[in-house]
C-alpha cells in the first residue's frame, strides 16, 4: 500500500490530476481510467476496482466508499453526439445527460455497464451482464439488457 491506496502497476489513467482516490482504495490489473477535460472521477474510501474495467470519464464519474465493481465493468459518462449529420460522430462533440453517480455500498457484477447520466442509489446490487441506462433505487437489486428491478435486499 501506498498513500493509503493500492493501484496495480499496469493500471492506465490519463490525467491524474482529475481523479480522487481515497483511502484503501484497491484498483486491480487493466483497469483503464479515462478523464475528459476538466471533468473529475472521484472514487471512495474502501472501493474496490477489479481488473479491467473501464472508467470513461465523460462529464464526471463519482463513486461512494464501500463499492464492489467487479472485473470488467464498463462506466460510460458521456456519448457522441449521434444525433447531428453535418460531422463524423467522432468529431461531433460530446452529447451528455450528467455525471454517473454510485453511491455508497454497490456491488456491481461482473461485465456490468452503466451508461450516462445514471445514479444507482445506496446499497443495490446490479446482477453480472447488466446494462444499467436509469436510475436504480437504493437497496433495489436489478439484472438484464436493460437493466430492471427483480428485487430489494432484506434490511
Amino acid at each position: 500500500m501506498r498513500k493509503g491506496y493500492f493501484v496495480d502497476r499496469y493500471v492506465h489513467i490519463d490525467d491524474r490530476r482529475y481523479v480522487t482516490i481515497w483511502r484503501r482504495v484497491e484498483i486491480g490489473r487493466g483497469v483503464i481510467i479515462r478523464t475528459n477535460g476538466d471533468k473529475p472521477i472521484r472514487i471512495g474510501d474502501y472501493t474496490q476496482i477489479n481488473p479491467y474495467s473501464v472508467i470513461y470519464g465523460g462529464d464526471g464519474v463519482y463513486i461512494g466508499k464501500s463499492v464492489l465493481i467487479a472485473p470488467h465493468c464498463m462506466l460510460a459518462a458521456g456519448n457522441h453526439d449521434y444525433r447531428q449529420k453535418d460531422k463524423p460522430m467522432r468529431d461531433a462533440g460530446n452529447l451528455s445527460a450528467g455525471p454517473i453517480v454510485i453511491e455508497d455500498d454497490v456491488w456491481l457484477g461482473a461485465h456490468v455497464t452503466v451508461t450516462d447520466g445514471v445514479t444507482i442509489g445506496r446499497g443495490a446490487v446490479v446482477a453480472a451482464n447488466a446494462v444499467v441506462t436509469k436510475n436504480v433505487r437504493p437497496f433495489s437489486i436489478v439484472a438484464g439488457v436493460p437493466a430492471r428491478e427483480i428485487g430489494m435486499r432484506e434490511i
